[in-house]
């Protein structure tokens, strides 16, 4: 299709033209704006299964100390950065504990909210039934629960919506790091899908605050930044 340089030309000299286009610009800008002080409010959660974490039993030792010193963390970001939103990603281990620790700290703190990433609908198909319970109760206790392979930026194509596919984990990860600030990463350090997270955050130049907790040392606190 031949481009007609001419009528281009004379519609950006339009006045009315070019005052739409600035307020068009202004309202993207105004949208943008809003969205970073929303995200920089913004905390997600990313950790390892189970398997890492002392196995399927909630209240075994490892899975203690962690939830222990998660309530730690997360206080520290609601007084110290003034933290409003926590993002976890629904998943059975890390995310579950985390869940739980926010909403504790929504008693102390009620106008926190803890939201839900889910993949895929009924992430919990072949979960045990006691898992299954489990997240249905934290699906009903969520402030929001958020479908990320409805949505448009984070879709996978070769799938349909509602569907497993290994690509929507990673879809998930990435769709909770672009909208926070600081990351939570319960993270040994292995390759794994929180590495791949952390990988992602690190390439992204949105300058994440990331706070690591290792599970080999006792969940000791490190706190340190991504480029920006």
């Amino acid at each position: 299709m031949a481009i007609d340089f001419k009528k281009l030309t004379k519609q950006m000299s339009d006045p009315e033209w070019i005052k739409q286009q600035e307020k068009k610009r202004e309202e993207e800008r105004r949208i943008f704006e809003e969205s970073e002080k929303i995200r920089h409010k913004t905390v997600c959660f990313t950790g390892h299964r189970p398997q890492k974490l002392g196995g399927y039993d909630m209240k075994n030792p490892t899975m203690l100390k962690l939830k222990e010193k998660l309530l730690e963390v997360i206080e520290k970001l609601i007084e110290e950065n003034e933290c409003e939103r926590f993002i976890t990603g629904g998943a059975l281990g890390a995310d579950t504990a985390a869940f739980w620790c926010v909403h504790i700290m929504k008693e102390k703190y009620p106008h926190i909210k803890n939201i839900i990433a889910v993949p895929f609908e009924n992430q919990d198909r072949k979960w045990s039934a006691e898992q299954q319970a489990w997240y249905r109760k934290m699906l009903k206790k969520a402030d929001e629960v958020i479908k990320v392979d409805e949505k448009e930026n984070y879709k996978d194509s070769t799938v349909p919506i509602g569907e497993y596919s290994v690509a929507k984990l990673s879809r998930r990860n990435e769709y909770m790091v672009d909208h926070s600030k600081s990351i939570v990463a319960i993270y040994d350090g292995s390759r794994s899908g929180t590495s791949n997270c952390l990988y992602y955050a690190q390439n992204r130049y949105l300058g994440h605050e990331i706070w690591r907790l290792y599970p080999q040392y006792d969940f000791e606190l490190d706190v340190y930044y991504t480029p920006s």
